[in-house]
């Protein structure tokens, strides 16, 4: 008996054209009488569809692996996918007696099950299928959130539609077929390897000794809030963890609500270069030869550093995501990591609600930020004034401004304290105290540091306190 010739995986599976496409005026798409445009079945993707069917007719087990489910698939198979579906949940074997029982002649009459069973070359090859079925789906849902949007802003556009589109489009990119099984043994193997090797993952060092070693660095995905009262030394301090991040190959992204650009370069180079800020405001009239020297010397180091800066005062949490992924896609080799200044005074995402819900919205927002880009997030915050009414002024937890979901959401906190912001004649003068009062994979504790007000500047306690010989310089 001659031997059956296997259907090519080419070959078209569709027994009639589901949707004429004649005055096709874009791939995907035909032109109504109305004028407006309309989607065409993908035809591709319904033979994708069919083969991923055929896959499953050939291996029942396939049908507890797919991720697709009927509402990706098009119109014309949500019937067939979602009676496969309940037939397995019944408990029955998938096969053409229990489909025709499922489906009925006039749903099993539109499909050849023969055809599309000999045109899967493996069953194991159900993966590819089902990439395409989501891949067609995306690009559906996009045109189809992409038209809302145009309909929406016929007339005028404002910054609610371009975020509300922006987020859908989000929300479909999430969609993905299903991971890998976690497997503990392999995870425990990886985990071994990396001690052995000493190639454990490090956080970006700030270089602060005792910082860096009770936190063991920012860390990748994890969210750092750094929080004090007013004029405390959080800018300051996020600068200088700026700079010292970008000395251990960091590429920064600062976000600034509060300074402009031009301030914050100043206070960088003020800092680098350890000269008095006051002098900064008029270097013309108030720098000496040697201050020249030193700034022309802390431009140059700055120059060779990796830094977006955005001052925006009205940006919104949606923007700095899509900045961050854009800069990280460009600059793929470099260890990124994130600073807003502050948080309290972001656009909220939502304008429903009062402000700690919409503040919980930000938090929340940030440590996805940090877990999707794989980024360590340091968000500067604001403490409530509850902090002034105590005989002891060193902030706590409970002092977070607005929000429980910050202590929640963040890996770490710092709280920032100085004696001297109280009492200016205080013996610690010049001291900063960091106070990890939260700390998801550590230890809590106390750090102090040197806080040169005048540089905004901050130094590990042994090194020299005012030194204007940096040794960078």
């Amino acid at each position: 008996m001659p031997m059956r010739k296997r259907t090519s995986i080419l070959r078209p599976c569709l027994i009639f054209s589901i949707i004429p496409v004649r005055n096709e005026t874009a791939r995907g798409q035909i032109k109504s009488k109305s004028g407006r445009r309309r989607r065409v079945v993908d035809q591709w993707n319904i033979q994708a569809e069919l083969m991923l069917f055929g896959c499953i007719l050939l291996d029942n087990t396939i049908i507890k692996e797919i991720e697709v489910r009927p509402q990706h698939v098009s119109f014309y198979h949500q019937s067939i996918l979602k009676g496969m579906l309940e037939i397995d949940r019944d408990g029955e074997e998938i096969n053409r007696a229990t489909l025709h029982e499922k489906l009925g002649n006039n749903l099993m009459a539109q499909w050849d099950i023969d055809r599309a069973i000999d045109s899967v070359p493996s069953p194991h090859s159900y993966a590819l299928f089902e990439k395409i079925i989501f891949r067609t789906w995306k690009r559906n849902q996009v045109r189809r959130q992409a038209e809302k949007f145009l309909d929406k802003t016929k007339e005028a556009t404002n910054d609610d539609h371009v975020s509300g589109f922006v987020k859908e489009v989000k929300l479909i990119e999430a969609v993905t077929t299903k991971k890998a099984d976690f497997v503990l043994k392999d995870k425990l193997m990886d985990v071994y390897d990396e001690a052995v090797s000493g190639t454990v993952d490090q956080g970006l060092k700030s270089g602060y000794t005792e910082y860096d070693l009770l936190t063991n660095g920012h860390g990748k995905g994890q969210l750092i809030i750094v929080a004090a009262r007013p004029s405390v030394g959080k800018t300051a301090l996020a600068i200088n963890m700026t700079m010292g991040h970008m000395e251990n190959g960091g590429y920064g992204h600062l976000y600034s609500l509060e300074m402009s650009m031009k301030q914050l370069v100043n206070r960088m180079i003020a800092c680098k270069a350890r000269i008095n800020s006051q002098k900064m405001r008029d270097p013309k009239r108030r720098f000496d030869e040697e201050d020249w020297t030193r700034y022309g010397n802390a431009m140059s180091l700055l120059s060779q550093q990796s830094l977006y800066i955005c001052d925006e005062s009205s940006v919104k949490v949606s923007e700095m995501y899509a900045n961050t992924r854009k800069l990280i896609s460009q600059h793929p080799d470099k260890h990124h990591f994130l600073i807003v200044d502050y948080l309290q005074l972001l656009q909220p995402i939502s304008k429903k609600g009062n402000r700690q819900e919409q503040v919980t919205e930000i938090s929340r927002a940030l440590k996805t930020i940090a877990r999707d880009l794989n980024i360590p997030v340091i968000a500067l915050s604001q403490l409530s004034r509850g902090v002034e009414t105590r005989q002891d002024k060193r902030p706590t937890l409970a002092d977070l401004r607005e929000s429980g979901s910050l202590e929640q959401d963040a890996d770490t906190v710092a709280l920032l304290y100085r004696d001297d912001y109280y009492d200016p004649a205080a013996s610690t003068k010049k001291e900063m105290e960091i106070i990890i009062a939260k700390q998801r994979e550590g230890p809590v504790g106390t750090i102090t540091l040197t806080y040169e007000k005048e540089y905004s500047l901050f130094l590990n306690k042994e090194e020299s306190p005012s030194g204007r010989g940096g040794d960078a310089l």
